[in-house]
């Protein structure tokens, strides 16, 4: 497939506890806690271990189990307080984009760029299902809250819904731009969707049909999130710019800016009080969901961030990267203290 120019393509991480191992010259081997790379690095924990650039991560509802994929095809699995690597998942034939995990924590779902949705058993690691429909690089997955319906979106222009418990698909919408981000209405009817060209539309996830079509941004719309009340929603850009909106009106709310490049993944705390970013800046931020305020800037990562996500606790942050290392983040505890509970 030949390429745009301008074209820009994603990935995501996890991080945990890491040792260093140090054999002496007695011939002993020592374990030592490793030290931060640089006094400018932020984060509580580095992850590393991987040999290409992480694209997405996802984290268990129950906070016990990490998901990264990987350009180099490959998904791992850690268990999330220790760091210890569960599995090693080898299956599809491209680089994986984009992960998802059901509400009830039991499968986890990937979408690549060989065109393929892959289900499997996220405390096992086999393979359920493989999913084709697709004709281009599947580039966003959501699930819809009563986990039961999975939806697709592809560079080939279509957004796809999968029944999840059978592996059927159950309507086809045509966007005709690439997709970049979806994500569902608390109750599951309606179904948003953002393209290359910045154009956001929504969908009634029953009918298909169109209900609205607006043009927020510049450049593509490159992560979608929707509070847990369903009040606000949040776009991420490439125009380097996040919009908070009404949920009801379809009208902004505020623009938040602070990236100084494009914004690959925005995520709300569980609560919906906080919003998280991450940026081809190399930056992780957080900011205050209703007013729009920066309230944390993290840096220690020193390529582009592709990937974000809060613990399900809401006092740590998750972050993957081209710098092929997962990060957490703790946040400072008088966020913690007036936003996280």
């Amino acid at each position: 497939m030949r390429l745009p120019s301008n074209y820009w393509r994603v990935p995501a991480i996890f991080m945990l506890s890491t040792i260093t191992v140090v054999l002496a010259s007695d011939k002993v081997t020592r374990l030592f806690p490793v030290s931060k790379a640089s006094p400018l690095d932020q984060s509580s924990q580095t992850l590393t271990g991987n040999s290409s650039w992480i694209y997405a991560v996802a984290i268990s509802p129950d906070g016990q189990t990490l998901a990264s994929g990987s350009y180099d095809k490959i998904i791992k699995i850690y268990h999330s307080k220790s760091g210890q690597l569960i599995h090693t998942i080898k299956g599809h034939g491209d680089a994986i984009e984009t992960l998802a995990i059901t509400p009830d924590g039991q499968k986890l779902i990937s979408g690549s760029w060989d065109n393929t949705i892959k289900l499997w058993d996220l405390q096992t690691g086999k393979l359920l299902h493989t999913l084709r429909g697709h004709s281009d690089d599947v580039k966003t997955l959501a699930i819809s809250p009563d986990g039961k319906t999975l939806a697709s979106g592809s560079s080939d222009g279509t957004i796809r819904l999968w029944n999840l418990p059978t592996g059927q698909q159950q309507q086809v919408f045509s966007d005709g731009q690439w997709l970049r981000s979806l994500a569902f209405s608390p109750d599951g009817h309606k179904l948003l969707s953002g393209n290359d060209a910045g154009t956001l539309k929504v969908w009634q996830t029953s009918t298909g049909q169109l209900l609205h079509t607006l043009k927020p941004h510049s450049q593509a719309i490159r992560s979608l999130a929707i509070s847990p009340d369903g009040q606000t929603f949040a776009t991420g850009s490439a125009d380097s710019t996040i919009k908070l909106w009404d949920s009801r009106t379809y009208k902004v709310l505020r623009t938040l800016k602070g990236h100084s490049s494009a914004v690959w993944s925005v995520t709300f705390s569980h609560n919906g009080r906080l919003l998280a970013s991450s940026s081809y800046d190399k930056t992780v931020k957080t900011w205050h969901a209703h007013s729009g305020e920066l309230l944390e800037n993290f840096r220690g990562h020193h390529k582009s961030v592709w990937s974000v996500a809060f613990s399900p606790t809401g006092q740590s942050l998750i972050s993957g990267s081209s710098d092929e290392t997962i990060k957490f983040w703790s946040l400072p505890s008088h966020i913690v203290h007036e936003f996280g509970h």
